[in-house]
């Protein structure tokens, strides 16, 4: 009888170990960017691939409020044309979180927002809590990340990958 529970258990927790071991490659200078099956908050897909130029991230709260700040700043245009593109991780989300009041919330917005729903590129990328993630792109190559914390210097990042200020 013991002999059965022992197996049980280990049974029950074999997926857990797996689960924990799964191995993610992070993102790093050289790397190329892949964000196919991905869809922004109206549900259209990705098709930005080639002209994507840099990719924004944010990790925690606080970096959010930050990108927003800087998005008020900066012409989103190129978010539209797809040189920028803007990952949000929503894999965390309850899906009726998610569905009922994140992305509709988000759909308030005048740019894209792709969201990552399983969170498997996100946890991709480099990042650091409380920042921006920036990652500069050439040819759907990382070829530089950069963090910001501060909405007034990644306002001037994100003019100098648009060009434009609003």
């Amino acid at each position: 009888m013991k002999r059965l529970i022992g197996l049980l258990a280990l049974s029950l927790m074999l997926p857990l170990v797996g689960c924990a071991s799964k191995s993610v490659t992070p993102l790093e200078v050289g790397t190329k960017v892949t964000l196919k099956g991905i869809e922004n908050q109206y549900g259209e897909p990705f098709k930005n691939q080639n002209s994507m130029q840099a990719l924004m991230f944010v990790e925690g709260m606080s970096a959010k409020e930050v990108l927003q700040s800087a998005l008020d700043r900066v012409d989103t245009s190129c978010l539209d044309e797809g040189k920028l593109v803007y990952l949000a991780d929503i894999s965390g989300m309850p899906s009726l979180i998610s569905n009922m009041v994140a992305v509709p919330k988000m759909r308030t917005y005048d740019y894209p927002i792709w969201l990552d729903r399983e969170g498997d590129i996100s946890a991709t990328l480099p990042s650091k809590e409380g920042h921006v993630s920036l990652l500069s792109i050439n040819k759907q190559v990382v070829t530089a990340a950069s963090f910001y914390a501060n909405s007034d210097t990644l306002s001037q990042a994100l003019i100098n990958e648009c060009g434009i200020e609003r």
